[in-house]
C-alpha cells in the first residue's frame, strides 16, 4: 500500500521509547486495535480481515465518534481476536491465527503472508471487481484505487443516537483508511464483506417483479398513464410497480416544464379525474404499487461532495411532502439525483423508520456505470459516482446510458460481473430502451434475469422506440426482423414487421414463475454475500477455461441456471458449458456435455439461450401476473435434472416486513442424488424455522427430467404413489413436457420426506 508524503508527515515522529508508552494491542468496544504510533491504527475485525488507518488530527487521534465510517455497515461490536506484534529492524509484524502483517517502517507500504509463509499481498493477478488473488483491498469509494469521483476516505461516520451517517463528519482526508480482507475462496470473501459492509437487505417480495417507468413528459396525464396499467393486465404481460417520472410534478405544473425537482405537489394532470389517493387505490386494486421520481432532495447536513442534485429542499419541508405522499399509498421513491450515497442512506433510513418494521423498503437509486454517456457521447466506463457502503440501499440503476448492441454487451459484463456482482451489488438494473425491436426483445431477456428487472418507458407492445424525444440525435429506424416463430397475432404491424411482445411475455412469465427460486436467491446473498448473479468464474473456479474470466458475457443466474444473452443481431451466438457436468438447453432439453463452446442457434429472437447442469433443481410458483404480498406458494413445483448429487435450499418469509432481520423465515433443504439400480433419490427437509402466516402443509409438484424412460414407479416414504401423469402446466413454457413425468403429493412443512424414482 502506497501513501503520499503529505499522509506520511508526523505519522512515524514517535521515539522507540514514545511508543513504549502506547498501550499496543487492546480490545476496545468496537474492535481489536493494534496501534504502531498514536497515528497509526490496525483494527482487526476478524483473523482474516483488517482496517489500517492514519490519523492526522491534531489532537485524539482516533475519536470515538470516527469509528464507524460509510462503509462499515457492521454497527455491533467484532468479537475479540488474539494478536500479535513484534518488530524487527524494518518492519513491524502483526499475527492473527490466519495471516502475518508486515508493515515497511520507512513508507508503511504491507507485504502479507498465509500461516505456511506463502505471500498473499502484493501479488500479479488479474483484479474481478473487488477481488484479486483470494483477496480484497478497497477504500471508502472503491477497490485497488480504482478512478472515483468520492473521496478515497470516509468523512462521514454512523452516529449511533441518531442512527444515520450524515452528522458526524470532517472535512478533507485527515483520517486516511484502507481495508483488507483475505478468503482464500469467493465464499469467505463475500460472506467477509457481506459482514464489514453490511447486507444488502430483501426487497419487498413484489419488487422482483417488474417495474415500469412511464415517462411521459408534461404532456402526460392520469388517463395516459392509467391506460398503461389496464394495458398491461388485457395484454396478459406480468408487471407489479409502476413509476411515474417528472410529469407527475417533479418538474411539470400542467403542460408547463419547470425546474426539474421544482416541485413537490403533483401536477393537476395527474390530479383528476381522480385524486391522487383514488388513482393510488385504483392501481392498488389491479395490484400496482406506485413509485414517484424525485430530481430533488432533503438539505441535510453536510451535503460535500455530494455531485449533481437538481433541486435542493428544506429537511423539513421535503420530508413532509414525501410522507404526504407515502400515507397516500405510493411505495416509495426513485431519487434521481446521481451522485448522493449520503443522501439515500438518510431517504433510505428515513422511509423505514417512517413506515415500521411492517414494510420493506421500495427504493431506486443511481450507481452511474455506462459505456457511453447517451447525451455527451463520451466514454465512461467506471462507476465513477458510487461509494462502497451504498449496497445497503438497494436497489440502483446504471444511469443513462446508450441503446445499442455495445452498450447492452458492456452492460451484461459490467452489472453480473466487473462492476456489479464481483463489486457485492446484486441489484443492479438498466434502462432497457433499445433503438430497434429487436434489441428491445434481447435487452429485455436479460434483464428478466437479474436481480430486479426495470424498463424506462417502451412499453412491450411497441414496435419500436420512441427514444427520439429523449435523444433527438439519434436516427430511430424500425427493424424489419423475420422470426421463425412469428404467428399471425405478432404481426399485426405489417407482415415482416418484428415485435417484442411476444418475447417480453414468455420471458417475464417464466420470471414469475421462477419466483420461489430468485427469492432464495436473494436471501443467499443477503445472509452469505454470494451474488444473484455470478459471474462463470466464481461458480466455476475450477475450470481453466473460464476461472480468468473468459466468458465475461454470460453468468449463472443462481446455482442451476446459465444465462447467455445475446447482444448482437446474429443467427449463431457461443455459449461455453463448463466441464464436470453435461448440461440441457432449457427450451428443448437437449443434452450437451461440459468443457465445450456451443455455437448455438438464436436466429429465434424470442428465445434467450438458457442451459440447466445436471443434478440442477429449479423450483417454481403458480403462473402469475402480479405478486400478492404476504401470500404463500401454498403449491411449488420441483423440476430435477438428474445426473449429480445436488441440494438447494428455498427460503420463505412473510414477503413484506423486515423481521427476516429479527430470524422470522423458514428454509427447507432440498437434494437430490443418483441411488442403487439407476435409482433416483430425492430428500425434502422439513421447512425449520417460523414466521408469520407460514403454511402448516404443501402440495409438491415433482418433475423429473427422464428423456431414457428410466423411471417407472415412485416411492414416497415408503408407499408408492402414481407416477408419470404430465399435465400441460401452462402456456409459460416452463420446459418441453415430452421428457418429463410427474407426481403430486401433499406433505406436512415440519416432516422430512423421502421419495424415490426407480
Amino acid at each position: 500500500m502506497i501513501l503520499t508524503s503529505t499522509v506520511l508527515i508526523g505519522v512515524l515522529a514517535l521515539s522507540c521509547s514514545d511508543r513504549k508508552n502506547v498501550d499496543r494491542i487492546k480490545y476496545d468496544a468496537y474492535s481489536t486495535k493494534i496501534y504502531i504510533s498514536d497515528s497509526v491504527e490496525i483494527s482487526f475485525y476478524t483473523p482474516t480481515m483488517f482496517r489500517f488507518r492514519i490519523s492526522k488530527l491534531d489532537s485524539v487521534k482516533f475519536p470515538k465518534k470516527y469509528e464507524i465510517p460509510f462503509l462499515n455497515g457492521h454497527l455491533e461490536p467484532w468479537e475479540k481476536v488474539t494478536c500479535e506484534l513484534r518488530e524487527d529492524h524494518g518492519s513491524y509484524i502483526v499475527e492473527s491465527s490466519d495471516i502475518s502483517l508486515h508493515i515497511d517502517k520507512k513508507n508503511l507500504e504491507w507485504t502479507i503472508f498465509s500461516k505456511a509463509s506463502e505471500k498473499i499481498y502484493p501479488s500479479d493477478g488479474p483484479i474481478n471487481g473487488m477481488f484479486k488473488d483470494g483477496y480484497a483491498v478497497f477504500d471508502n469509494a472503491s477497490a485497488f484505487n480504482e478512478t472515483n469521483l468520492n473521496s478515497r476516505y470516509t468523512h462521514w461516520f454512523y452516529n449511533p443516537k441518531t442512527k444515520n451517517y450524515s452528522e458526524t463528519f470532517i472535512e478533507d482526508d485527515l483520517i486516511s483508511d484502507k481495508y483488507f480482507v483475505y478468503g482464500p475462496d469467493y465464499n469467505a470473501l463475500f460472506k467477509q464483506v457481506n459482514t464489514l459492509i453490511g447486507p444488502e437487505p430483501l426487497l419487498p417480495r413484489k419488487a422482483y417483479g417488474f417495474f415500469q417507468t412511464q415517462h411521459l413528459s408534461c404532456s402526460g396525464n392520469q388517463q395516459d398513464f392509467m391506460d398503461v396499467a389496464l394495458k398491461f393486465r388485457s395484454k396478459d404481460i406480468p408487471c407489479d410497480n409502476l413509476i411515474l417520472d417528472f410529469g407527475w410534478g417533479d418538474a411539470c405544473k400542467g403542460d408547463k416544464e419547470i425546474t426539474w425537482g421544482g416541485s413537490l405537489d403533483w401536477s393537476v394532470n395527474y390530479t383528476q379525474p381522480l385524486s391522487p389517493p383514488e388513482m393510488i387505490d385504483s392501481l392498488k386494486q389491479q395490484n400496482y404499487g406506485l413509485m414517484l421520481i424525485h430530481h430533488n432532495a432533503p438539505n441535510h447536513p453536510n451535503r460535500v461532495n455530494h455531485g449533481w442534485t437538481e433541486t435542493l429542499v428544506d429537511e423539513d419541508i421535503w420530508w413532509k411532502k414525501y410522507k404526504e405522499k407515502l400515507d397516500m399509498g405510493i411505495v416509495g421513491t426513485w431519487q434521481d439525483t446521481r451522485r448522493n450515497n449520503i443522501t439515500d442512506a438518510e431517504i433510505w433510513n428515513g422511509t423505514q423508520n417512517y413506515i415500521s418494521d411492517d414494510n420493506r423498503v421500495m427504493f431506486l437509486g443511481c450507481r452511474r456505470m455506462q459505456e457511453t454517456n447517451p447525451w455527451g457521447g463520451e466514454l465512461t466506463q467506471l462507476p465513477v459516482n458510487a461509494m462502497i457502503g451504498q449496497r445497503r440501499y438497494p436497489f440502483r440503476w446504471v444511469g443513462d446510458s446508450d441503446f445499442t448492441w455495445s452498450e447492452m454487451k458492456w452492460q451484461i459484463n459490467a452489472i453480473t460481473n466487473t462492476h456489479g456482482a464481483m463489486k457485492a451489488m446484486s441489484y443492479l438494473t438498466w434502462d432497457v430502451y433499445g433503438k430497434t425491436p429487436l434489441i428491445q426483445a434481447r435487452m429485455n431477456q436479460f434483464v428478466d434475469f437479474l436481480g430486479v428487472s426495470r424498463s424506462h418507458n417502451l412499453k412491450p407492445w411497441s414496435v419500436s422506440s420512441d427514444i427520439n424525444q429523449w435523444k433527438e440525435r439519434i436516427v430511430i429506424e424500425r427493424s424489419l426482423v423475420k422470426s421463425k416463430t412469428q404467428d399471425n397475432a405478432d404481426r399485426s404491424a405489417g407482415e415482416n414487421e418484428y415485435t417484442a411482445e411476444k418475447s417480453i411475455r414468455r420471458h417475464r412469465k417464466l420470471r414469475y414463475r421462477l419466483l420461489p427460486y430468485i427469492y432464495s436467491l436473494a436471501y443467499e446473498n443477503y445472509l452469505e454475500g454470494m451474488p444473484i448473479t455470478r459471474p462463470m468464474l466464481l461458480q466455476y473456479g475450477q475450470d481453466n477455461s473460464c476461472n480468468k474470466n473468459q466468458w465475461p458475457y454470460q453468468y449463472m443466474f443462481g446455482q442451476s441456471l446459465l444465462v447467455a444473452p445475446v447482444y448482437d443481431d446474429v443467427n449463431v451466438h457461443s455459449v461455453y458449458l463448463p466441464r464436470g457436468h453435461g448440461w440441457y438447453d432449457y427450451w428443448s432439453k437437449t443434452k450437451y456435455d461440459g468443457g465445450q463452446v456451443l455455437k448455438y442457434d438464436v436466429s429465434d429472437p424470442d428465445k434467450l439461450p438458457l442451459f440447466v447442469p445436471e443434478g440442477a433443481i429449479l423450483s417454481y410458483g403458480k403462473e402469475r401476473n402480479w405478486i400478492v404480498p404476504g401470500e404463500q406458494e401454498s403449491t411449488l413445483w420441483l423440476e430435477l435434472y438428474p445426473g449429480k448429487t445436488e441440494e438447494i435450499v428455498i427460503y420463505e418469509d412473510d414477503g413484506r416486513s423486515i423481521n427476516y432481520q429479527k430470524g422470522e423465515y423458514s428454509k427447507t433443504t432440498v437434494k437430490q442424488q443418483p441411488g442403487e439400480d439407476n435409482q433416483l433419490i430425492l430428500q425434502i427437509g422439513p421447512a425449520t424455522g417460523q414466521f408469520n402466516n407460514k403454511l402448516k402443509n404443501r402440495t409438491w409438484k415433482l418433475r423429473v427430467l427422464d428423456p431414457l424412460n428410466k423411471y417407472g414407479s415412485a416411492v414416497v416414504n415408503g408407499n408408492t404413489v402414481p407416477f408419470g401423469v404430465v399435465s400441460r402446466i401452462d402456456a409459460t413454457e416452463l420446459a418441453n413436457e415430452t421428457f418429463f413425468k410427474e407426481i403430486s403429493i401433499d406433505l406436512p412443512l415440519n416432516t422430512h420426506s423421502t421419495i424415490t424414482f426407480k
